[in-house]
């Protein structure tokens, strides 16, 4: 695929800006991002306004209100057909079963199994981050995981495994602390210290510290349904509309969408139950972004992520190689005083006999020159 430079993803960022108000507004599109364009059902490497409708219709039915221009400001305009949603509504009891090793119970418990709120079915454990003021351990997910109700509040249990997996009031691990619906969906949760929680996976793989998506980017995600599945970025600034229940629908920006791998085939990349899943980008190991959603109905395989350093941002954490560096163990910070210099740096007190020795040369001096 053709590299895309700083300035044309600037150049591209700034137009989709410009238009994304107007086009969302429209009737029938579902959400406006940059991504490559798609030809004949194959997907070229040229960087595009990509325009998300349910329905594509034939030029012919189109009226003049409902076109969309061939380009803007020299970036092509690409229309394609997808809806987006939540693979699970809260509230809503169906949901995939999960593999053994996703719902058992961990101490301590590894990223990618089965977690949430008990007013949920289950979801999952996206990330250990921690308290950005406090540096206090938490737990990552999305707010439809660890809240799920427009009457959630801070300090509500949070259960792993997830009550659809056998979890019970006594598998709390954490309670909820803060959460964002709008213009993300994210919750952290603070650990209660009856289990720690891990960096790795499931699988072994580490997740740690963070990066920006970029389009051609090969990722991965670890989650509680489909486990360890692989795809690519093809689409990332997307804004979109989901709907959640009793809460509303709510735009959703910053999101990155992933579909499966060139020759994959029929792939699931993500299901319900993978919500809170961190996707990874597979060259560095840094996490790109929270997974959320993927797609309604027959539309073509693809997964939702909310942009990973936004999230944090907003909830005020921290993924674990982003805290400081702890203080030297040598220094009082409200001591000004500065430490003693190393080794022979240090002044040496005078050896026994220095005065006497002193005192000997000087009258030898003294002797040598009246003689």
């Amino acid at each position: 695929m053709t590299t895309i430079n700083p300035e044309q993803m600037a150049h591209a960022t700034a137009v989709l800006n410009s238009v994304r108000e107007d086009w969302l507004g429209r009737e029938g599109v579902t959400a406006v991002d940059l991504g490559f364009k798609w030809s004949q059902g194959l997907m070229t490497g040229q960087l595009s306004i990509r325009v998300h409708v349910a329905q594509k219709k034939p030029l012919s039915e189109l009226t003049e209100a409902e076109l969309f221009p061939e380009e803007v400001e020299g970036i092509p305009v690409d229309v394609i057909e997808a809806e987006y949603g939540l693979q699970l509504l809260p509230g809503q009891s169906q949901l995939e079963a999960a593999p053994e090793a996703r719902k058992a119970r961990y101490n301590p418990i590894p990223l990618g199994v089965s977690a949430g709120n008990p007013r949920i079915t289950a979801g999952t454990l996206g990330a250990k981050v921690y308290d950005a003021a406090s540096l206090l351990p938490m737990a990552l997910s999305n707010w439809h995981v660890f809240v799920g109700s427009p009457s959630g509040v801070a300090g509500e249990p949070i259960w792993q495994p997830g009550s659809l997996d056998g979890g019970k009031s006594t598998d709390t691990f954490a309670t909820l602390s803060r959460f964002v619906l709008g213009p993300y969906d994210a919750a952290v949760a603070q650990l209660t210290n009856s289990r720690n929680v891990l960096t790795e996976t499931l699988d072994g793989d580490t997740i740690e510290d963070v990066t920006t998506p970029l389009l051609g980017m090969l990722v991965w995600k670890s989650g509680r349904t489909t486990e360890r599945t692989e795809g690519f970025i093809d689409g990332i600034k997307m804004t979109t509309s989901i709907n959640y229940g009793a809460a509303g629908v709510r735009a959703i920006q910053e999101v990155v969408r992933i579909v499966p791998r060139p020759g994959a085939g029929n792939v699931e990349i993500s299901m319900g139950g993978d919500s809170g899943s961190i996707w990874v980008d597979e060259a560095s190991g840094k996490g790109i972004g929270l997974h959320f959603a993927g797609e309604v109905g027959n539309a073509p395989e693809h997964a939702l992520a909310t942009e990973l350093q936004p999230v944090l941002t907003a909830l005020n954490v921290l993924m674990p190689a982003q805290r400081p560096s702890p203080p030297d163990p040598d220094t009082n910070p409200d001591d000004p005083t500065p430490p003693p210099p190393d080794g022979d740096e240090f002044p040496q007190p005078p050896q026994p006999g220095f005065f006497q020795r002193l005192w000997q040369s000087i009258k030898n001096f003294w002797q040598n020159l009246f003689s």
